[in-house]
């Protein structure tokens, strides 16, 4: 299966930031189960960068699995995406780890952070 090529939703600087996404078998009804899997995403500026700008992980806890219905739920803290610098079409891609050892990459494509005006 090759990954989803998905512009990920815009991550705005200063704000919660929450997403959710269904991986679903090929008839788009059925989940895949996700039992004891785990997950990762990273974003850089671009794909050969050393500089990871933000990684959610089911280790981190910014990304949360529920396993029968295919959910991965993202979520990302104001206080951590005031961090995070402005920027145009970052790229990111998403790994799902399973218990059987395999990696899938669900998804890849690019991401934007835009700038908060509004501030303390």
């Amino acid at each position: 299966m090759a990954a989803a090529k998905i512009k990920f939703p815009l991550i705005e600087q200063g704000a919660t930031f929450k997403h959710v996404i269904y991986w679903l078998q090929a008839d788009e009804v059925t989940p895949v189960d996700l039992t004891a899997c785990a997950a990762k995403m990273q974003i850089r500026s671009t794909v050969e960068s050393a500089i990871v700008i933000l990684e959610l992980s089911t280790v981190n806890g910014s990304i949360s699995i529920i396993p029968s219905t295919g959910r991965i739920y993202f979520e990302v803290s104001d206080e951590i995406t005031a961090t995070l610098a402005p920027i145009k079409n970052a790229v990111y891609d998403l790994e799902i780890y399973h218990p059987s050892g395999e990696t899938t990459r669900l998804a890849q494509g690019t991401v934007s952070i835009s700038a908060n005006v509004t501030r303390n």
